[in-house]
């Protein structure tokens, strides 16, 4: 029997901090990896297990299975491990009795549970999010990891929330903006970039934290035409939402192809594909020390640094 290929899509970590309070204005935001790596950890506990309901069946979403791979590649290190599952708790649906076909409610004891590997490569506060289309056809799947996530930083007093958000694939928010012949308009909403920065991105990052901004809405508008220099402002922008330090898509709208148009970019997470290592990443977590893992994470990051390129730059402030 073929081994299957290993799929998994690329996401940023952006940390967002919450709307202040007057109860958490003096709260601790999460600012460090180890701050990160506590959050994960944490999640893991079963008190933190939600339900969620869509269409004619109940879900349960947990996170299981917290492991610290230990690399022989020093600078690669933390890579962490998560397993999101994802079991059916009841459906509805018709039932065949010995008289008639009749509506019911079917509950499952153990649910069966439908599995996706995620591996936090903290050095570089990316992703990879094992595919599985059963649990992804939608984006319900993050929006749970989210709430698991929020839990557990919310019972360790964390004022901050962790979210994963697409990295897009290569080039495609940049290719979508020098596409434009004129861009009269990009709309974005950044996020503080950490730990990487864009030689690109330098001069914006540096004014975000001289400013104390962590979260950026940018609506830039000129009918005339925005500078689509690369040293300008809205050139800044787009890269930096092209690594991945935003919050949904990026919207452009200007003369194309000699029309006026509006494209909405950068919503779909880049994917990697390594064959015939499917079947590996189950049970790695139980066998986080053996070569076997070793060789099978080497691979997953070696794949993670080609689909999307770390920068070049000044070692940015921590």
């Amino acid at each position: 029997m073929p081994q299957r290929p290993l799929i998994f899509e690329t996401y940023r970590i952006n940390v967002v901090d919450d709307e202040p309070t007057l109860f958490t204005l003096d709260g601790h935001p999460i600012r460090s990896d180890d701050e990160i790596a506590r959050v994960l950890k944490v999640a893991t506990e079963s008190r933190f297990d939600l339900t969620s309901q869509a269409g004619r069946n109940t879900y349960g979403w947990s996170l299981r299975e917290f492991v610290e791979y230990e690399l022989e590649q020093a600078n690669r290190a933390p890579i962490l491990g998560l397993t999101l599952a994802r079991s059916v708790m009841t459906r509805a649906g018709q039932t065949v009795t010995e008289d008639r076909i009749e509506d019911a409610l079917s509950e499952f004891s153990p649910p069966t549970a439908e599995t996706a590997h995620l591996f936090f490569y903290l050095s570089r506060h990316l992703v990879a999010v094992e595919y599985n289309s059963a649990i992804m056809n939608t984006q319900l799947w993050r929006s749970s990891l989210h709430r698991l996530l929020d839990e557990a930083s919310d019972a360790l007093e964390y004022t901050s929330s962790i979210r994963l958000e697409p990295v897009p694939r290569e080039e495609e928010v940049l290719n979508a903006f020098r596409s434009f012949t004129k861009l009269t308009r990009l709309r974005v909403r950044l996020r503080l970039p950490n730990p990487e920065l864009d030689r690109r991105t330098e001069k914006l990052r540096r004014e975000m934290i001289d400013g104390s901004i962590r979260d950026y809405t940018q609506d830039m508008r000129n009918s005339k035409g925005l500078s689509q220099a690369e040293d300008a402002l809205p050139f800044a922008s787009a890269a930096m939402a092209q690594a991945g330090y935003k919050e949904g898509d990026v919207v452009l709208t200007g003369l194309r192809e000699g029309r006026l148009r509006t494209v909405r970019t950068g919503k779909r997470a880049v994917r990697g594909r390594l064959e015939g290592l499917k079947d590996y990443v189950r049970g790695m977590a139980a066998n986080a020390r053996s070569q076997e893992a070793q060789h099978v994470l080497a691979a997953i990051m070696d794949e993670v640094d080609r689909i999307a390129e770390a920068p070049t730059g000044p070692e940015p402030d921590r």
